[in-house]
């Protein structure tokens, strides 16, 4: 439960409209068409529509700080909100065709409505002024809405963590495996409509961590200080072409309400393990300064039971390996963030944050492998006791520009940020060799490892938007840099001395620069509206084992065209077909060739020779007005990175790396349908059914792998009345294969409750 202790201007939360989403296909004669938009956005980039005005009182006077609604004509839905300046003037930018009015209200004034108007292509809409009434209270300037669990949009799908019962004393990861589409492995790997790749991003910025690292930084990360999870399946040219199956960008909460105030929110769950979380966030925003502050604390805990059955053949027999692993961690993580927005002039806002994430992770796992057959040793049961703890901090600086051009919308911005990821870990483990009775036939192996891990990043963009005749442009640029330094020191203990072991240690260093340029249009032409990109990125990179004294260094130069075309075939039928080209960079974790350590027999590695995977996607999507959603997807990966097992049968010993593939297709459909029940009850569907088919030689000999799989998401939003709000989901994910590798099913039921209190304060 959250309070708000605050005093509102106008109080509101959004019911944004559905849209179709976007699914990629574009037949063959398209093929010179694509050419054709990639020479074309050179020069010419996507549609910006700008709504402005003045709010005035009967009498004239300049009115500042009033509320003013962008509101959706065809349901009386909110857009968009923002105020008036000290001049009294408004200003939307940025808004997407449609037909629209606008509603202004203040404490002590009348709400006022303006007739419909509507914005295509790139309108500047400038309102006559608009005269408030006095005489009114509070009460009659509220306006109430719902915002639903999970929004469909024409480009995205959102999840609106914010105020959902749902989501509640969940964390970031938590929330995730909760959207559609999404499936989170037993590594944390996050795929995407049974497609892994996928580029996390946090308030539209790259992480360039490991998934590893990635999923530790969501699964300390709060619910209560996310806004929402935008899940794009097919960017534009503007994003980063990293991550072929799409985007999940994670947006964080901004306080927009004038004046001084701030919240204070708790929330915790029980289950076989407690979790819970703590948040104070404070804000003080004027016209010409926004100063804010946040601070969250969260523990959790949670558990894995992990079953493993390996056959090595060897000679005419074979040994038999039947593993069970019981896993257990828990953690604590601290967030705090501090930042200033200056409104320097009417056109010109500089803003500059400083956030930091620290925190500690423990974890244990009893592991008991059974062993037997003509290759087996000479001890049947293998026992492996492990205790790690790792201790991570993560330090940003960002500094962001913007300068409005004109009143036309045309704009430039530039955003820099740096920051300083370490990690440190301390891993214990106890060996035990017996027999089938389970005595020890010789003294425990004790072995210990020692990891330290440091990434430095620094990235800096420019973006430049304007209107061109009737086309909008969007053309940028950026530069990315990423150091990482990975130690790992192995030791034995040796009667009673710890020994470093010196084929185990490793120490792996990793550089990586990408230029990237790009450039977007968009336009109508005729009954399609298109939207055409093309991005260009340079890689360096250069990954350097110390240890081994070994280095591969890689230098190349992509083009990633995109390409979207949607029209109306009939009244509320409606098409849309995109097409994009994207790509996965190996990222050092996969890269560092020295072994991670299970047990005797079981070790991980990387691969430093890892060629990046480029992958294709085509859709198709219809939409029958916000009733019905239909989409196809196709996509085919080259070069596919995914993990694969080697085998050495003299020793019996298991190799889990990663390797590229010769082949890789996947294909997705996906369902949609928002059903009313009433005025208090709305539930939404959502099923998507996907196939993934594996194909190539593998140092084991060839992988064919395939299995058609598919997902299904039901939410129910229920309004009881006096401030009460129900929610009720379900998700059910079906067996699915990712390269070697068979997922068995999984579910979850979730549900919430919220009530507003001290008058929805």
């Amino acid at each position: 439960m959250g309070t708000t202790f605050l005093k509102p201007v106008c109080k509101y939360s959004r019911l944004f409209p559905v849209h179709n989403t976007i699914i990629n296909f574009i037949p063959p004669f398209m093929k010179n068409l694509l050419l054709f938009f990639g020479i074309l956005i050179t020069t010419f980039a996507q549609a910006q529509n700008s709504v402005t005005g003045a709010i005035t009182s009967q009498e004239g006077e300049n009115l500042e700080f009033v509320n003013v609604l962008l509101m959706s004509s065809a349901d009386s839905t909110l857009h968009k909100g923002t105020f008036t300046d000290t001049a009294g003037v408004f200003l939307f930018e940025d808004i997407e065709n449609g037909d629209f009015y606008l509603v202004a209200s203040m404490v002590g004034f009348g709400e006022a409505n303006t007739e419909t108007f509507s914005l295509t292509g790139s309108t500047a809409h400038n309102t006559q002024a608009i005269a408030l009434t006095s005489g009114v209270n509070l009460d009659e300037v509220t306006v109430t809405a719902t915002k639903p669990f999970i929004e469909l949009r024409a480009d995205k799908i959102v999840v609106n963590v914010s105020n959902s019962s749902v989501a509640a004393g969940n964390n970031a990861l938590e929330v995730l495996q909760k959207s559609p589409g999404v499936v989170i492995d037993k590594d944390n790997n996050i795929a995407l409509k049974g497609k892994q790749g996928v580029l996390v991003t946090i308030n539209g910025k790259q992480q360039y961590m490991s998934n590893q690292d990635i999923a530790r930084l969501l699964e300390s990360t709060p619910s209560s200080v996310i806004e929402s999870i935008e899940i794009i399946q097919n960017p534009s040219a503007k994003y980063d072409a990293e991550g072929n199956s799409g985007i999940i960008n994670i947006v964080m909460k901004k306080n927009e309400n004038l004046g001084s105030n701030g919240s204070v929110t708790l929330s915790g769950r029980q289950g076989r393990k407690s979790n819970f979380n703590g948040r104070l966030m404070l804000n003080y925003r004027s016209d010409k300064v926004n100063v804010y502050g946040d601070y969250s604390n969260s523990h959790w805990a949670g558990f894995n039971d992990l079953n493993l059955v390996r056959d090595i053949p060897f000679q005419d027999g074979s040994t038999l390996f039947t593993q069970e692993s019981e896993m257990n961690f828990s953690g604590i993580s601290h967030n705090a963030k501090v930042g200033v927005d200056f409104t320097l002039t009417d056109k010109t806002t500089l803003g500059v944050l400083a956030k930091t994430n620290i925190g500690d992770r423990d974890f244990s796992n009893d592991n008991m492998t059974m062993i037997s057959g003509s290759n087996a040793p000479a001890f049947s049961q293998l026992g492996v006791i492990s205790g790690e703890d790792n201790n991570w901090s993560n330090t940003s600086f960002n500094i962001n520009l913007k300068q409005d051009l004109n009143d036309k919308g045309s704009a430039i911005s530039f955003d820099a940020d740096y920051s300083i990821y370490g990690n440190d870990g301390l891993a214990n483990y106890t060996n035990s060799y017996m027999d089938d009775n389970g005595v020890e036939l010789r003294s425990p192996g004790l072995l210990k490892n020692d990891t330290e891990t440091t990434i430095d990043i620094f990235a800096t963009t420019i973006d430049y938007n304007t209107t061109v005749g009737k086309y909008n442009v969007e053309l940028g640029g950026k530069f990315s840099s990423v150091k990482t330094d990975n130690a790992t020191i192995f030791e034995d203990q040796i009667d009673g001395a710890w020994i470093v072991n010196a084929d185990r240690s490793n120490q792996f260093v990793y550089e990586e620069n990408v230029i990237a340029a790009y450039a977007n249009t968009s336009t109508q032409i005729g009954k399609f509206m298109v939207q055409a990109g093309l991005r260009l990125e340079k890689t360096n990179s250069d990954g350097n084992s110390v240890t081994l004294n070994e280095r591969v260094e890689r230098n190349y130069t992509d083009l990633f065209p995109s390409l979207s075309l949607s029209h109306t075939i009939a009244e509320k039928h409606s098409l849309s077909y995109t097409y994009s080209r994207r790509l996965n960079r190996p990222n050092y974790q996969n890269l560092n060739p020295f072994i991670e350590y299970l047990d005797d027999f079981t070790f991980q590695k990387g691969n430093p020779f890892l060629r990046p995977q480029y992958a294709q996607s085509f859709g198709l999507n219809y939409g029958l007005g916000r009733s019905l959603f239909v989409s196809l997807n196709y996509s085919k990966t080259t070069e596919a990175m995914t993990q694969v097992i080697e085998q050495f049968s003299d020793m019996n010993t298991t190799f889990q790396t990663t390797q590229n593939l010769d082949d890789y297709v996947n294909y997705s459909a996906n369902v949609t349908a928002p059903i009313v029940l009433g005025q208090k009850w709305t539930t939404r569907l959502s099923l998507t059914g996907f196939y993934n088919k594996f194909s190539s030689v593998i140092p084991s000999g060839t992988l064919d792998n395939s299995q058609f799989s598919y997902n299904l998401y039901m939410g129910n939003e229920i309004s009881v009345g006096k401030g009460w709000r129900g929610e009720i989901s379900g998700y059910y994910q079906s067996k699915l294969v990712w390269g070697l590798f068979e997922v068995q099913p999984q579910y979850s039921i979730d549900l919430g409750i919220s009530k507003r209190i001290m008058d929805g304060n």
